[in-house]
């Protein structure tokens, strides 16, 4: 356990027994409930300072109600101490699932993007922006099912503002033109639902840079690999998906319904009537979605996708399309290279990288090394505690941000 919050055992009733992480405000812990005979998973919040926002995600999480979000048992605030109580999902986070398999099908890619739009269709329709659309924020379950567990920065028209003017908040990769202006929306999370299904089809991240600003520059002109040439049997419903998911103007982007509807050929409210149980779902997904060897049974349908192919291929400016050979090639030397991962502690200055042989180096540091080199480092601070780190070098992942808890004298 984290030394600020050793000296919880127990919980409203629940008793911790395994550290599972630590997110951006606190300390998550597997934990039981005897009397209940009920495993959860606890968050503890270990930055005070954020308490109001911890107690915004609590508000916001409790007021919900669908299959692929974790439900909230209780949120716990006694002096000090802020605590959740959530349902513990058992399972693979999709962050952990894409870096061992490298990408997904079209198929696969599909079961899992009708569950995350289901469950953001019926956020926003309750006026909720969720603001962080990631692969950490996500688990499958051994049946299959999908929860989404983190409503950290989640926003409700009704959320006080607690972010500081001129200060955004989110995971850049993911992020949307708008939300450097501090214009957040709900088609904000249609752009981040879009990088992710992008990067589960190829394994890339649509935008990526050796620094913040050249990221943002890219974000913000919108500009990116077609999918098709990294992945040629991409189905059409997903390129549509990213398609109109990554567009400059929020208003010409899908909504998280339409996306439902798109995969499925039922609108949300159809969806939502069918999905009595994990397991029904499990049964119905697979009807759901068009086998890609289907589309090619007949010569009418291979001709299309010639077509199509043709199309993006010659559609994307700027870009001379290498032959087959050459396409592989660049690709093989692109996962080869090596690939720099910018360490940063916002609003700490004097925070130092200390290596295990001893060498120091004051953040924002850049770190490079080949894709799944395992780094190891401690993030220290004069009037912080030392906060141990270890990394694995990502392809996916161009900057990490963490925040250090403040020493209590």
């Amino acid at each position: 356990m984290r030394s600020a919050n050793v000296q919880y055992s127990e919980v409203a009733g629940y008793r911790l027994t395994r550290h599972i992480g630590s997110g951006g405000m606190g300390d998550v812990y597997k934990a039981y409930h005897s009397t209940l005979n009920r495993e959860a998973a606890v968050k503890i919040l270990y930055q005070k300072e954020l308490a109001d926002r911890f107690e915004n995600e609590a508000y916001i999480q409790s007021s919900v109600n669908h299959p692929n979000i974790a439900r909230l048992y209780e949120y716990v605030s006694s002096g000090e101490m802020h605590c959740i109580v959530m349902e513990y999902v058992e399972g693979e986070s999709l962050d952990s699932y894409l870096h061992k398999k490298g990408k997904l099908s079209s198929e696969e890619t599909e079961k899992i993007l009708i569950q995350i739009a289901s469950a953001l269709a019926y956020l926003h329709e309750k006026d909720i922006v969720h603001r962080d659309i990631k692969p950490q924020n996500f688990k499958i379950q051994p049946d299959g099912t999908v929860k989404m567990l983190d409503f950290g920065i989640a926003k409700h028209k009704y959320s006080p503002k607690l972010t500081q003017q001129g200060f955004v908040v989110g995971t850049t990769e993911y992020m949307a033109p708008e939300q450097f202006q501090e214009q957040v929306q709900k088609k904000s999370d249609i752009w981040s639902l879009g990088v992710l299904v992008y990067e589960m089809l190829t394994g890339y991240l649509p935008f990526e840079a050796t620094n913040p600003i050249s990221l943002r520059s890219k974000i913000s002109k919108g500009t990116f690999t077609d999918p098709k040439i990294l992945v040629p049997l991409i189905s059409e419903k997903l390129t549509t998906v990213i398609d109109k998911s990554l567009r400059i103007n929020p208003a010409s982007r899908l909504a998280a319904d339409e996306i439902v509807t798109l995969l499925t050929g039922k609108k949300q409210s159809q969806i939502k009537n069918k999905k009595s149980s994990p397991d029904q779902n499990k049964h119905k997904l697979p009807r759901i979605n068009l086998s890609p060897l289907q589309k090619k049974l007949t010569a009418g349908g291979l001709f299309t996708a010639l077509i199509i192919a043709a199309i993006f291929l010659f559609r994307t400016p700027g870009e001379i399309q290498p032959s087959e050979p050459e396409k592989k090639e660049e690709k093989n030397e692109q996962v080869a290279e090596a690939h720099k991962v910018i360490i940063n502690v916002p609003g700490i200055e004097n925070a130092v990288l200390i290596f295990p042989d001893g060498r120091k180096e004051a953040a924002p540091f850049t770190i490079e090394g080949d894709n799944g080199d395992k780094i190891d480092f401690t993030i220290r601070a004069e009037g912080y505690v030392d906060k141990k780190v270890e990394i694995e070098i990502n392809h996916r992942r161009s900057s990490y941000a963490y925040s250090l808890e403040k020493i209590n004298n």
